[in-house]
């Protein structure tokens, strides 16, 4: 059976004390036998020491026995009479203690033998009174016997106490032992019985204290329980209440009025709107059908997604919104108004389809049973609202059906009409069936007739296709034959141009002016000729497919800008009036390729002033129009409106026989031997294939003496479309590439910046920034300070509109959608039209790599008006300044006014500034702006790299090439670490300084290529000293280029060794292994110029050989070729002299 926790409590305690009782019983026992041992140890002492103390009296009675038989003194009797006293006394306190058996009977016996003793004394001294000569030997002789005896008994008896004594003293310390193993054992065993009560208590306290809080739980479970259920019945009631007041509704309008009214009331809610979703206009819409309490001015209406009304309903949800506004609406009562503690929004949904959404407002937060009921009952009102509609809708189509059967009833009386009539017309048919049947063998006839006649067709048309691709192929033919034929006429133009180069420079001095005169003629129809190679390619590319288009915004005012400035001149020479015509209509952008455009537009217009004679005049006009009948581009047919761009002359005109003409290849108006005008006839077909490209047409229009119009037709692209990107840098994800933070499209940006107002001479500011607000204070800024502000908000589109603007400057932020800014600043720096333009990063984030990536400041937002300011002075300081700059940390080669000399040979604007120390590098660059900076490192280079090292971390804000000139062997690894740190290093030696000029050219000049024509550098001796003394091995199949270069490379007193194909090549690089450098052609008989670097590569000897590739291969992927198969670089065919030696310069440096 069980036992209760009391019961358990009650044994435990009563095992205790009973424990406790036998334990206490035992050590009574046990302490009062331990005191009765005491006691009788403590008499058995006594004893003994009464018996030792009878001994002593005994012995004394003996001595004076003894003495008085000698004396007879009279007193040593008297002592020995009274020991025997003594002994007596002695002898009856023995008695008189507790004894056994044996110890009573010994100290019987003594007394017995004390008692004769007395008593043979007493008749001794009876005797000696009576008879004094009584002799008296014998009893002295039995008294003697008698002591003797008394000693005897007496030693007995202490012997027997002294072993009663030490047994009792053994056993006592035996009871002690085992009084202490008793104890101790007690203990241990109360002890443990304490433990396991105590562990007993301590398991059922606490299995009381868990079921009593498992008692607590479930006490509060039963709590929650009946709140869920009073929370279930409320929801239940309300559910009920609202059931009843939708019931027998036939309007959505009143199961809304219902609905509302009922769960404003039961949720004790002051105000309240039901919106039903209707369509207006084909658009879901919200519209307020009931309402309680809203004020008079709150919106009837709302849009999907818009306020919170709409955004609700584009949940499944129930909407809460806590923290209501103040500006919302207010709730209203005749003593006041006040702004609701909480709106309740609900989506009413039925399956897939919206119904409605209900707002409910507050003063108090609504509570979980208000929004459970409010979740239940949406359902229902949805269910409702779906029937109410239903049944609506079926009232209509009931209403259409009776509608439609009343129609039936007339048709079918107008059908039975009909069959009558049909009827009569079946008689006449069967009448005209006989006619039929004649004419059906008439028309059996007729088409055997025709299908003679289709396959007559068929064949001729598989004729055709035959013919078509037997020209795609020849078309094909000719396009590669003219691609590669490029090459054989370069070849032999490469050496015109050379030698006429250099007979017309006359640098010996041995030529007449006439002879000059001659050599400028060669050099200008070697031009001509190469200008006609160049028609020939362009065309050759078109019609092979191999030309692609790069679509962009192009602004209308900027090609009309760019025209206008490169043939002014020509105008002005030729005594042409040149003027240009743009219609209010012509949108500012269109989409299209920018370089095909203007070229097409520069064919018209160069033959325009070829064919206009003095005082005549050559007009450029862009226009809108409606699509000509004319056209026969189906794009172009069904656009509501063209681009047309026309190109009208007042010259020579064109027969009209001859206007078809004229666009074919190697055609011209005038194809007489004795023509007047020269040119090749292809710039007009070129034009009409790009053109194509274009997704347009070029119509003419001429009449002989009056002139010839030239209109290109191009599709429109609506400017408010966004534009198709190009293939970003890296591909991001879609919804990275809408994640756009200003929230605009691309195109947008034209309505926020000047991109449509720029003018010739004007300084632009490309910004770019994803951040609306912050771009469009940039803007403000840079609009200030007479920039005009360029803004994009897409990194993609940053890089389009610089390649298309080439801005003066551009703020670059680096976190951007589509393309981040890392990947921009890698385009621009990799981008030779581009990697001159100074670029200042504006940006949050915090780890920025600028000596690496090519900017040239960095802010970290957020920023101020004076940061602004002081990178608007850095930007103006840069583009107004005329000299570069070139600071140099001097060391023990690169003193004061080193480099000058070198600087004035090559006539180079550049000014240098020598400092000593880190700290003033540090100082200088924050006070201006340089342009390169040369640190001479000298002799140690360990320590070299330590100040290099804290020098870029101290500039790390200061983006300029660094480059090392140094006189020390590196190792591999130091070589590694240098080029971390800088972007070239430069080892002392001869051509060290020489080395030193180029790469600073390369970086201070070679961006300016293209903005502005240089002077032709002086032919000074000295400056080409790095080429002196050098083996050349130059290797081509033409004996006029080995003619013509050779004779270029001597001048410069070079070495030159010659080969004729690649298998010669090898050969001369056995035979003279000091070459410093090979020239080689590409396209060589027996190995051409790709196997013979191959080859060169594959010895180790030669693997670091500089081997520039000269050929006349300008096809695209060629450059690629070449690299691939090892070449150190490529330069094309015709050869630019001032290319080749400074590449010459620069590979021989290395």
């Amino acid at each position: 059976m069980t036992i209760s926790f009391v019961n358990k409590l009650h044994l435990g305690s009563i095992f205790l004390i009973l424990a406790g009782s036998l334990i206490g019983i035992l050590f009574f026992h046990t302490i009062r036998d331990q005191q009765d041992e005491s006691y009788w140890a403590r008499d058995k002492n006594e004893q003994i020491q009464q018996l030792l103390v009878l001994e002593n009296v005994l012995d004394d009675a003996e001595l004076a026995h003894r003495a008085f038989l000698t004396t007879h003194s009279q007193s040593l009797l008297l002592a020995y009479t009274t020991s025997q006293e003594q002994a007596r006394e002695i002898l009856t306190k023995l008695k008189a203690a507790p004894n056994d058996v044996l110890q009573a009977q010994r100290l019987l016996q003594l007394e017995q033998t004390i008692g004769r003793l007395s008593e043979i004394r007493s008749t001794q001294h009876v005797q000696n009174e009576l008879n004094k000569t009584i002799n008296s030997d014998d009893s002295q002789k039995l008294e003697a016997i008698e002591l003797t005896k008394s000693d005897q008994q007496l030693s007995q008896i202490l012997q027997q106490a002294q072993r009663e004594l030490n047994q009792r003293e053994k056993q006592m310390s035996t009871l002690i032992q085992q009084l202490t193993k008793g104890a101790v054992g007690a203990t241990t065993i109360l002890f443990i019985v304490g433990l396991m009560l105590t562990y007993f208590y301590a398991q059922e306290f606490k299995r009381h204290r868990e079921l009593a809080d498992q008692l607590h739980g479930n006490v509060a479970k039963l709590e929650q329980l009946n709140q869920a259920s009073d929370n279930r019945n409320w929801i239940l009631m309300g559910t009920t209440a609202l059931n009843e007041a939708l019931q027998n509704l036939h309007t959505p309008d009143s199961v809304a009025t219902n609905s509302l009214q009922t769960l404003s009331r039961y949720l004790t809610a002051p105000a309240a709107g039901f919106y039903l979703c209707q369509e207006r206009d084909g658009e879901p819409e919200l519209q307020l059908s009931a309402s309680v309490a809203l004020p008079a001015d709150a919106p009837r209406s709302f849009a999907i997604g818009e306020s919170l009304v709409g955004q609700a309903a584009t949940k499944r949800e129930i909407s809460v919104i806590n923290a209501v506004p103040t500006a919302y609406w207010a709730l209203q009562s005749g003593t006041g108004q006040a702004t609701p503690g909480q709106v309740v929004f609900v989506p009413l949904w039925y399956g897939n389809e919206l119904k409605g959404v209900i707002e409910l407002a507050n003063f108090q937060q609504f509570t979980e049973s208000h929004l459970a009921l409010l979740k239940d009952v949406a359902s229902d009102i949805a269910i409702a609202l779906s029937t109410v509609q239903a049944r609506h809708r079926m009232s209509q189509l009931l209403q259409q059906v009776q509608q439609q059967k009343a129609i039936l009833e007339n048709q079918q009386e107008e059908l039975r009409q009909t069959n009558e009539e049909l009827t009569l017309q079946a008689e006449s048919l069967q009448a005209s069936e006989e006619e039929l049947r004649v004419q059906e063998e008439e028309l059996r006839q007729t088409n055997t007739e025709l299908e003679e006649r289709n396959e007559a067709i068929e064949v001729t048309r598989q004729t055709l296709l035959s013919q078509a691709r037997e020209l795609e192929e020849a078309s094909k033919y000719k396009s590669e034959f003219l691609a590669n034929m490029s090459h054989e006429l370069r070849t032999p133009l490469n050496s015109v141009l050379i030698l006429a180069s250099l007979l017309a420079e006359n640098k010996p001095h041995n030529l007449t002016d006439k002879q000059i005169d001659y050599a400028k003629v060669i050099h200008k129809s070697g031009s001509d000729l190469l200008e006609l190679i160049n028609d020939i390619l362009d065309l050759s590319k078109i019609e092979a497919g191999k030309v692609e288009l790069h679509l962009e915004q192009v602004s209308i005012r900027t090609i009309v800008s760019d025209l206008e400035q490169l043939f002014s001149v020509v105008a002005d020479q030729k005594g042409v009036t040149l003027q240009t015509q743009v219609d209010e209509a012509v949108p500012a952008i269109i989409h299209t390729d920018k370089q095909r455009l203007e070229q097409t537009i520069r064919n018209l217009l160069s033959n325009a002033f070829k064919f206009t004679p003095k005082s005549g005049s050559v007009t450029l006009s862009f226009r809108t129009e409606k699509p000509s009948v004319k056209l026969t581009n189906p794009t172009l047919r069904k656009a509501d409106q063209v681009l047309a761009i026309a190109v009208a002359d007042t010259g020579i005109g064109i027969p009209d026989d001859r206007q078809q003409l004229i666009f074919d290849a190697f055609q011209q108006a005038d194809g007489s031997t004795s023509r007047k005008y020269g040119g090749t006839g292809l710039g007009l077909s070129i034009t009409r294939e790009l053109v194509r490209l274009l997704n347009g047409e070029v119509l003419l229009q001429s009449e002989p003496g009056k002139g010839s119009t030239f209109t290109l037709i191009l599709p429109l692209t609506d400017t408010k479309q966004s534009i198709p990107t190009a293939q970003p840098i890296s591909q991001p994800s879609k919804e990275a590439a809408q994640s756009s933070r200003s929230g605009i499209k691309p195109s947008d940006n034209q309505e926020l910046d000047d991109r449509n107002s720029i003018q010739k001479d004007d300084q632009i500011m490309l910004i770019i920034e994803d951040d609306l607000i912050f771009a469009r204070i940039v803007r403000d800024f840079a609009r200030s300070r007479h920039y005009k502000a360029i803004v994009a908000t897409q990194g993609d589109e940053g890089l389009k509109l610089a390649r298309t603007y080439k801005p003066s400057a551009i703020i670059l932020d680096m976190q951007l959608p589509v393309v981040n800014g890392w990947s921009i600043l890698s385009e621009l720096k990799n981008d030779e039209s581009l990697k001159h333009i100074p670029v200042h990063i504006i940006s949050g984030m915090e780890d920025l790599r600028l000596p690496d990536d090519g900017a040239l400041t960095y802010i970290q937002k957020p920023v101020s008006a004076k940061d602004l300011e002081q990178v608007f002075t850095l930007i103006s300081t840069q583009l107004n300044g005329k000299l570069k700059k070139v600071l140099v940390q001097s060391g023990n080669y690169l003193k004061d006014d080193a480099l000058r000399h070198v600087i004035e040979q090559r006539h180079l604007e550049l000014e240098c500034e020598y400092v000593l120390t880190n700290e003033e590098v540090v100082q200088k660059a924050a006070e201006q702006a340089y342009d390169c900076l040369i640190v001479d490192m000298g002799h140690d280079l360990k320590h070299g790299i330590k100040e290099l090292r804290q020098l870029r971390s101290v500039l790390v804000s200061h983006s300029m090439p660094v480059i090392i000139y140094i006189d020390e062997d590196l190792s591999p690894a130091n070589e590694l670490k240098l080029k971390k740190l800088s972007d070239v290093v430069i080892r002392e030696s001869s051509q060290s300084i020489d080395r030193l000029m180029d790469e600073l050219e390369l970086f201070l000049y070679k961006v300016q290529e293209d903005k502005k024509k240089t002077p032709s550098p002086v032919y000074v001796d000295g400056t080409n000293q790095s080429l002196e003394g050098r083996k050349v091995l130059l290797v081509d199949d033409d004996i006029r280029n080995i003619f013509a270069l050779s004779t270029l490379l001597e001048q410069y007193h070079m070495r030159v060794v010659t080969a004729d194909n690649g298998r010669e090549a090898l050969e001369m690089l056995q035979r003279h292994t000091d070459t410093d450098i090979v020239l080689m052609d590409i396209m060589m008989p027996e190995m051409d110029g790709y196997e013979a670097t191959r080859r060169i590569r594959t010895d180790l000897q030669m693997s670091a050989l500089p081997i520039i590739a000269l050929t006349a291969k300008a096809m695209p992927g060629d450059r690629e070729k070449v690299i691939e198969a090892g070449a150190s670089d490529y330069i094309a065919k015709p050869l630019d002299k001032s290319q080749l030696f400074s590449l010459m310069r620069v590979w021989l440096s290395k």
